[in-house]
């Protein structure tokens, strides 16, 4: 017979059971939470380096060099510009550039890892945002649902896109984890002691290595902690609002940007990976239409100000917003209009604000067909900000589709058209890139970058003409802009005007003194010049400013094979390949040299392993057939040139040379046998 359970056993098991089933929900809603992230971003993994990520990861110095420059990561900016140039953007993030240089080093280049990574540190930052503010209880029957609808408006918010799907977004979001793990151990702070207080010191200190605005944690904190109680150099086109010169046109246009950013949280449909000149029109009086936006916003504002007594979450959902937000705010002048990625920390406190609102909305009705309508409506809204997720991700695949949808969102940013010329030009669709080249300058006349560029384009295609008054324009725009009087130069050398191409590359050098490349570029007009000495001093310059040169090195080389100094060849080569171990060129002219001093073995590995990097090159192969064929190596050598003459008949007029003499001398041999 069963015993009786006594009222305390029963309410005992009542309470192990609600334990249970409340951790069982807790954790299937992780789940949800997770499964959402990688539903929105999962097929972006395969995408490529794109905008940004070229130039603070794949050409950057400081992530490729190997071993480890900590010199140069601690000195450079973000992008590998040292801190001390002009140049630079001021954006000290070492240990973010560290971390990509690890990556790197174990991986290589690889995509999408560093994807992957990314996606990873959103779903623990869309985690943390669940957690955090399942703690902050304002309306303890609704703190659940807040937390929830937050967090999902966060998992699968399109404008979080740039910031995961852009491998240098990384900055964001560790940034962000930084920011959520600090705000936790604040709410933790009476269990926790005074200790917390230096965690947070910590967090910030470190953070501030990730990302600059990581100084805005301890703000946060404190915000929190009230709460509680309570309950560069830049340029007009990148921020034309920061350098106009009107006080009331930079008010008003400032304030609507604000407003702007409050719209593309709400309505995600309008982004761009770039909001420079061009994408928004500057307010310049007060009758303007678009400052009704701006009145919404700071009326919103103040309601919740004014109702913070009554119910503070609106006002602490302002301070998540606000707070993160300040160095991006135009108090301090920063280097664009708007970035979507500065938006990611900033959005916590926006998903916190919505969830409120419709938290209050629903638990305002009791009519069960209007709960049913409202729970249809947010599930179709969750659904609508998914898709648009996915699509937004979509378009960060590859920079052909980012710039493509940039267009379409600002036709006359001059700064999109800049970008999609550049691509073209990488990928030698020079037609595409003068179009475009010729829109942005169009768009910004003074857009220095885009008159340089053109004019290279025009150098490569024989029209030195135009190719050198598109760059006298880039320096009329900026006298000291050092590489386009490098590509000055290299224009006046190709016309044979050598005196007025020596003036340009030492201005050149005058306004950037350790310039390796133009020491190249100096060293090869000097050649032109048949100053083998002086040709010669300046590609060692190049190379003891910037020992990663292939082309310096490759002359270098090529000098001294043909002034037959082969010893010095071979000890030249190595040192090169212990800062280029994988550069063939360098391989490729040490092997020959090995090969003149009868080093054949050590001129056979040579060849074999360039031509495994390089299989399809006419030259390694017709250059292992003159090694063997030196070697008496015949049939080796036979088989050298053939497989050059298979690549390219034309191209292998050599190997075609040599085979038909090795071919005779075979048949000569074979009638000599037959004769004896």
């Amino acid at each position: 017979m069963e015993k009786c359970k006594t009222p305390n056993e029963q309410t005992l098991m009542r309470n192990n059971s609600d334990e249970k089933y409340y951790l069982v929900s807790r954790l299937l809603f992780q789940c949800v939470l997770i499964l959402l992230c990688l539903a929105s971003y999962s097929h972006a993994l395969n995408g490529s380096f794109v905008f940004d990520d070229t130039v603070a990861i794949v050409k950057n110095v400081d992530v490729t060099t190997y071993p480890t420059n900590w010199t140069s990561i601690l000195k450079n900016d973000f992008w590998g510009t040292s801190l001390l140039s002009p140049e630079s953007h001021k954006s000290y993030r070492p240990l973010t550039t560290l971390i990509f240089h690890l990556e790197y080093t174990i991986f290589g280049f690889r995509a999408k890892h560093m994807k992957a990574i990314n996606l990873l540190l959103h779903c623990i930052n869309t985690l943390l945002v669940w957690q955090l503010l399942r703690k902050l209880r304002f309306e303890t029957t609704v703190s659940n649902q807040v937390a929830a609808v937050a967090s999902t408006f966060f998992a699968i918010h399109p404008i979080h896109t740039e910031a995961v799907c852009g491998v240098v977004g990384r900055a964001e979001l560790i940034l962000c984890t930084f920011y959520l793990v600090a705000l936790l151990l604040t709410y933790h702070r009476t269990c926790l002691g005074a200790g917390t207080d230096v965690l947070i010191i910590l967090l910030t200190a470190v953070g501030i290595f990730f990302k600059e605005t990581a100084i805005t944690i301890p703000v946060a904190c404190i915000f929190l902690e009230f709460a509680r109680t309570q309950i560069p150099r830049f340029k007009p086109m990148d921020n034309p609002i920061a350098l106009n010169d009107d006080l009331l046109t930079r008010i008003l246009s400032q304030n609507y940007i604000y407003a702007i950013n409050w719209w593309i949280l709400l309505c995600p449909q309008w982004l761009s990976f770039d909001w420079a000149l061009g994408c928004i029109r500057l307010i310049t009086d007060i009758w303007d239409l678009r400052l009704q936006a701006v009145l919404a916003m700071y009326s919103l504002a103040m309601v919740a100000i004014i109702n913070s007594r009554q119910n503070f979450a609106p006002l602490f959902g302002l301070g998540l917003m606000v707070i993160p937000f300040l160095p991006a705010s135009g108090v301090i002048k920063v280097g664009f209009v708007i970035a979507e990625r500065v938006l990611y920390v900033p959005s916590i406190g926006f998903c916190f604000l919505v969830a409120q609102g419709l938290s209050f909305v629903y638990n305002s009705n009791t009519k069960l067909w209007l709960l049913q309508l409202y729970k249809w409506t947010l599930m179709l809204c969750f659904i609508c900000l998914l898709l648009r997720t996915r699509e937004r991700a979509k378009q960060w695949l590859s920079e052909d589709s980012l710039f493509a949808s940039a267009l379409k969102v600002c036709p006359n940013n001059a700064k999109v058209h800049y970008n999609i010329a550049r691509l073209a030009t990488d990928r030698l669709d020079r037609d595409k890139a003068l179009t475009h080249y010729h829109k942005a300058i169009s768009l910004y006349p003074q857009y220095e970058s885009a008159l340089m560029n053109l004019g290279n384009i025009y150098r490569e295609m024989g029209e030195l003409d135009d190719a050198e008054k598109y760059i006298k324009e880039a320096l009329a725009v900026v006298p000291d802009f050092a590489t386009a009087w490098m590509n000055l130069g290299i224009v006046q050398a190709a016309r044979k005007d050598y005196e007025n191409a020596l003036l340009s590359y030492k201005n050149a050098l005058k306004y950037r003194k350790n310039y390796a490349v133009c020491h190249y570029n100096l060293g090869n007009l000097y050649l032109d010049q048949k100053m083998n000495s002086e040709a010669m001093q300046h590609w060692q310059e190049a190379i003891a400013l910037n020992p990663r040169q292939p082309k310096a090195w490759a002359n270098i080389l090529t000098m001294l094979d043909n002034r037959g100094l082969y010893e010095d060849a071979i000890r030249v080569s190595a040192q090169a390949l212990t800062h280029l171990p994988n550069e063939t060129s360098i391989m490729f002219i040490r092997a020959n040299v090995f090969g003149k001093l009868k080093h054949y073995m050590e001129a056979e590995e040579l060849y074999k392993h360039i031509i495994e990097v390089e299989p399809l090159n006419v030259l390694f192969h017709t250059n292992l057939g003159v090694l063997y064929h030196r070697w008496e190596k015949v049939n080796e050598a036979i088989e050298s040139y053939q497989n050059a003459l298979k690549l390219n008949t034309e191209k292998a007029i050599t190997a075609r040379e040599n085979l038909t003499k090795l071919l005779k001398r075979k048949r000569k041999e074979k009638l000599s046998k037959i004769v004896l």
